[in-house]
């Protein structure tokens, strides 16, 4: 999952659970109900702290979260420009793959001319030498 859909999920299960319990939400709690690792959200905590889009209030027995602003969130990067990326460079390559098939397919019209111009001169060499050889 990328950063955006990662962020945007966070804050949406602190959302949820602030509306569920009317208090803020522990980092455990939002790890149990994504279904992540404490470790993966404490991380993702700090990430999303550090770019100011959740807020946090420690306690001595846990860290209570409440968003600050979610609209940083459409800052992050999305996995979809990587998509692009991918669909442009399968782009290029199939340009590049159709730019040698019509290299390649000139290459061989030239060496078919080429052949049928020494079957040509071969085939007037051979009539010459069969008139010389009549007439002799």
């Amino acid at each position: 999952m990328d950063q955006y859909n990662e962020a945007h999920l966070f804050i949406a299960a602190i959302r949820i659970l602030r509306h569920q319990k009317n208090s803020p939400p522990g980092v455990e709690d939002v790890c149990a109900l994504l279904n992540i690792s404490d470790e993966a959200g404490h991380a993702l905590r700090r990430k999303l702290e550090t770019l100011g889009i959740i807020e946090t209030v420690a306690d001595p027995f846990t860290v209570k979260m409440a968003v600050a602003n979610h609209l940083a969130v459409e800052n992050l990067p999305r996995q979809e420009e990587a998509k692009d990326a991918l669909a442009r460079e399968l782009e290029r390559f199939q340009a590049e793959k159709k730019s040698g098939e019509r290299k390649l397919a000139s290459l061989q019209e030239e060496f078919s001319r080429k052949q049928q111009a020494k079957l040509a001169g071969i085939e007037a060499m051979f009539k010459k030498e069969m008139e010389r050889r009549k007439q002799g």
